[in-house]
């Protein structure tokens, strides 16, 4: 490119040699993009095209000269990476700043014009068979031409595209063209939160009504080569079936009955390929084998087989806490019987993993036999509540909602996936959502899923906001191609139709949900319970009543309003969103802008704004709980908005602008798209004035200080507060009849006024440790909140300790108070034995009179739950009797300090050190890992918190963990240092 193009380029996007474009990210890791790839097609030869195995890619445009240079044309042309998106190839080029930093992300003066990725491919000799050109996922219309030929157009983020490009493709070079079009009609499937959602940069651009944010080949290329009289296979689908009673207890080796795999090949074979032999077997991993040959039919076609899985030949695959996860391979192999010798291999394998449980979606009380007998012939669903049997015991299911780890595609990381589950599971998860507003994740996610025990409630994707489904032969192909994809995956134990939106049967624009959407996926998978929609209140028709299983009968729901079952007064509900909270007292996209108190009450207040009251201290009431008696599942709730670290937040902003107020005036008004005027966090979604005011009041310092200090104090007290939020709320619905917990949300997909207890997990980008960094909610996830065993209190002296194991528990309780004056010693208020049945859902009531005289400004309370097994500490919950900011806290003085070990594999120790009692101590490096425990309560003189790091434990990243170790606490801010 000629020098003065480039320097056009850069003026047109405000961009100059010098100026503050944001940080860099580290270098790509090509082996992580290799991680994140989908199966490939099941065929001789696969060759793959992507920038990993040496391939070039180029992104060109032209870009009208301004008025200023006469009569030009300035092309731009940069070097892609693919998989990848064109924002990200930009800043890759040093042509764009950071999109993440201040307000980047609202250029859209490059990207969302027209760019052309373009490649070229050697063939060494021309085969005598037949080559696929194949497209795992392309982002945004696309017209797709080899050698000049055009051979399609992709409109499909959610489809993989092949094209018989045989006759095209030429001995020497061959050119690859994928043209971006904004005329080419998508019907807006690409991620629904592309572009902006209320925890996601708002671009301020659009296209067919939906918001748009970047564009590219954002999955793997690749060749498939078959030779002739050979089909590919398209896709390997097994799925496991359980042909035993249906057990309303758990399962044992003893009562387990048989399974079965059922596999389905889908084969597609060329024209010139029609009528040969094909000899499919199938293969499990536990013995299982069935063979086949069937003569192939031009085009699609599929054939299913059947692998027995008789009782005692395979282990039971149980959720993570309540048993091991034994995976199990089924492999599938073509060949040609006429064409090879036997001793010659097949020319397609195929391989996917599997297990064994059972699962059932219960909405009725089967803990009563005739109601088992009455069901095992019905179809619908009940209301009496909704819950899982995973293996016939109960599970409570406790976890969040994911969301896509990154707008720009291009920036998606196997290992911060891999680690975002395993962050999950660490903190006592058993379940996540994927939600529907985003995208079908990458199959390292799911895999990740299988092996460490998480299940998975899917939504389909879609959602409001201009995503919403038509019965298109694309979007058909979309959901056969997803279900194909994801179906052998034991994880997934419910899918549902959409994101919020209400099935009802007599409107068009949402029955399609049940008469297409779920019925091309009952058609497809039969082996798992179905859902209209997330949240919903069941079906009418189509499903067994038992487990909420397809039965083969057309789908309907009993839905008559298009509103949620939550807002209808009086309407009984099995499934709820809400409440939630939302950041107020600062003008922003999100969120509202007065403290003044306010909530939706419908029928009970699901939504909370301004100076909310803080639910400190609870107020509990004892009722029995059981999946015998009327219960309900939240699986978006509660939620309450957070920003993220100093370390996670700062880089994405200049010194300048450090502050929650943004050390610049207050917009007068804020929508989705813009603000009257300029302030960067004003556009990071929510504030957090109210939540910090409602927990520390005057003690929180001014919320408009500028300046490192000032927004580390503001961050900090921000991030305690959401975690009180949340923390107060589920122990009060752990004390009612609730089996699922499903927390608004996991982790977030850019560094802002967000909802994640899991801060932006992309190692590369400066300050983001991989997965993310935990905030303290993730940390009282682990210690207390989602705890199998907790107990908790209120100020009238009323406990309860709740049993969520299948199992029975025995240990013990104790129930400790620590003066802030004192120097720390905990006094036993109560100590007793316990003795729970097995759960979930079992508690116990207990009253501790001595708990009423405590002075909840002067000490803090804390149950400890034991376990007499091996005498391990199930469950440790600091119980504040009043808000952090009505506490009479002493100044702790708190350091902290990293311990050199001998050698980098020993433990890494942070050494704490405190002159009084610190509440909710937290500890922050740049290092990526997680700390053994963290924002607690720590005594005097202080103690020792391993650091366990998540990346190679090496001199440099030990080096990294102590230089960047820092320490605060709740009186840091009240008496700063002089």
């Amino acid at each position: 490119m000629r020098l003065s193009s480039r320097i056009l380029v850069l003026a047109v996007l405000g961009v100059c040699s010098g100026a503050d474009t944001g940080p860099t990210l580290s270098p790509l890791d090509p082996e992580d993009k290799v991680a994140l790839r989908d199966h490939p097609v099941g065929c001789r030869t696969v060759r793959y095209l992507d920038s990993a195995d040496g391939q070039v890619w180029w992104a060109g445009m032209s870009v009208p000269n301004d008025a200023s240079v006469t009569n030009e044309t300035a092309s731009l042309r940069v070097l892609a990476d693919v998989p990848g998106d064109i924002i990200s190839d930009l800043h890759a080029a040093g042509v764009i700043g950071n999109p993440l930093y201040e307000f980047n992300f609202k250029n859209s003066s490059l990207w969302l014009k027209d760019w052309t990725y373009s490649t070229n491919v050697t063939v060494t000799e021309k085969t005598e068979g037949t080559s696929l050109l194949v497209f795992d996922g392309v982002k945004m219309g696309a017209e797709i031409s080899v050698n000049g030929v055009v051979v399609g157009n992709a409109t499909d983020q959610f489809l993989r595209y092949q094209f018989d490009v045989s006759s095209l493709l030429v001995v020497g070079n061959n050119s690859i063209e994928v043209a971006f079009r904004s005329e080419i009609d998508c019907n807006a499937r690409w991620m629904a939160c592309t572009g902006g959602w209320d925890w996601a940069p708002y671009s301020g651009t659009s296209q067919e009504g939906a918001a748009t944010f970047s564009k590219g080949i954002w999955k793997s290329v690749y060749l498939a080569v078959l030779h002739p009289e050979e089909a590919a296979v398209m896709h390997l689908v097994p799925q496991v079936f359980y042909n035993g009673a249906y057990p309303s207890q758990p399962l044992t080796s003893q009562t387990t009955g048989d399974f079965e795999v059922r596999t389905r090949v889908h084969l597609w074979t060329p024209p010139s390929s029609a009528g040969s032999r094909i000899e499919l077997s199938i293969n499990g991993s536990w013995g299982a084998q069935n063979t086949t040959t069937i003569t192939a039919q031009p085009g699609d076609s599929n054939v299913t087989l059947i692998l027995a899985a008789p009782k005692g030949s395979v282990a039971l695959w149980w959720p993570v806490g309540s048993g091991e996860q034994p995976m199990y391979v089924v492999s599938a192999t073509a060949s040609n019987p006429t064409q090879f010798s036997t001793e010659e291999l097949p020319y397609a394998v195929s391989s996917r993993s599997v297990a064994f449980r059972t699962v059932a979606l219960v909405t009725g009380n089967d803990t009563d036999p005739d109601y088992v007998s009455r069901a095992a012939n019905e179809e619908g669903t009940e209301l009496h509540g909704m819950l899982f049997r995973i293996n016939g015991a109960v599970i409570f299911c406790r976890g969040a909602n994911v969301v896509p780890m990154d707008e720009m595609e291009g920036w998606l990381h196997a290992g911060a996936h891999r680690e975002m589950v395993s962050s999950s599971v660490n903190a006592n998860f058993n379940m996540l959502r994927v939600w529907g507003g985003g995208m079908f994740l990458p199959e390292v996610f799911y895999d990740a899923c299988d092996e460490a025990g998480i299940l998975i409630y899917h939504d389909m994707q879609y959602a409001q906001n201009g995503h919403a489904p038509q019965n298109t032969i694309t979007q058909r192909a979309e959901i056969q191609h997803q279900v194909r994809r994801l179906s052998h995956h034991p994880s997934i134990v419910l899918i549902d139709g959409c994101n919020e939106c209400t099935v009802v049967m007599t409107d068009p624009t949402t029955s399609i949900y049940a008469t297409f959407v779920l019925t091309v996926l009952a058609e497809e998978d039969a082996s798992r319970p179905i859902w209209p929609s997330c949240p919903a209140k069941g079906w009418s028709t189509g499903v067994h009543k038992l487990t909420s299983m397809p039965n083969g009968n057309p789908l309907t729901t009993p839905d008559t309003k298009s509103i949620r079952c939550s807002q209808i007064p009086g309407a009984l509900c099995v499934e709820v969103h809400r409440p939630k909270w939302l950041g107020s007292g600062f003008t922003a996209v999100n969120g509202h802008s007065s403290l003044s108190p306010g909530h939706a009450n419908m029928p009970w207040p699901w939504l909370w704004w301004g100076e909310f009251p803080s639910s400190i201290p609870l107020q509990l009431s004892e009722r029995p709980l059981g999946p015998q008696f009327r219960n309900n599942f939240s699986s978006e709730s509660p939620g309450a908005t957070v920003m993220s670290s100093f370390e996670s937040m700062s880089p994405t902003l200049h010194s300048e602008h450090w502050g929650l107020h943004g050390g610049a005036p207050e917009p007068a008004s804020c929508s989705k798209v813009r603000c009257s005027t300029q302030n960067a966090m004003s556009q990071r979604n929510y504030p957090c004035d109210s939540e910090i005011i409602v927990y520390f009041g005057n003690t929180s310092g001014p919320l408009s200080d500028t300046g490192e200090q000032a927004f580390k104090r503001q961050l900090f007290y921000c991030m305690i507060a959401q975690g009180l939020v949340v923390k107060q709320n589920i122990e009060d619905t752990r004390a009612q009849n609730r089996f699922g917990t499903l927390v608004w949300q996991l982790n977030e997909i850019w560094p802002t006024g967000g909802w994640g207890s899991l801060e932006y997990g992309n190692p590369r980008f400066p300050g983001q440790v991989l997965g993310g960094r935990w905030k303290p909610l993730h940390y009282w996830y682990r210690q207390s909140i989602f705890a199998d065993v907790l107990a908790s209190c209120d100020t009238t002296g009323l406990c309860y300790v709740k049993n969520d194991r299948h199992v029975a528990f025995t240990g013990t309780l104790t129930i400790n108070h620590t003066e802030f004056t004192s120097l720390g010693v905990p006094t036993t208020l109560h100590a007793q034995d316990l003795k729970l049945s097995a759960g979930a859902g079992v508690i116990q009531w207990i009253h501790v009179p001595q708990l009423t005289a405590v002075d909840g400004t002067r000490g803090i309370v804390e149950a400890i739950v034991t376990d007499a097994v091996d005498g391990s500490m199930v469950s440790t919950n600091l119980i504040p009797f009043v808000t952090p900011g009505q506490m009479r806290l002493l100044p702790a003085n708190a350091t902290v300090q990293a311990e050199t070990p001998l050698d980098v594999n020993e433990d890494w120790v942070a050494k704490v050190f405190v002159e009084h009692v610190s509440l909710y101590l937290t500890l922050t490096t740049l290092t990526s890992g997680r700390f053994e425990t963290n924002a607690v309560l720590i005594r005097p003189p202080g103690r020792q918190i391993k650091f366990l790091p998540s990346v190679n434990r090496t001199k440099a990243a030990f080096e990294m963990f102590a230089r960047s170790l820092r320490v605060e606490d709740v009186s840091r801010y009240r008496f700063p240092a002089k």
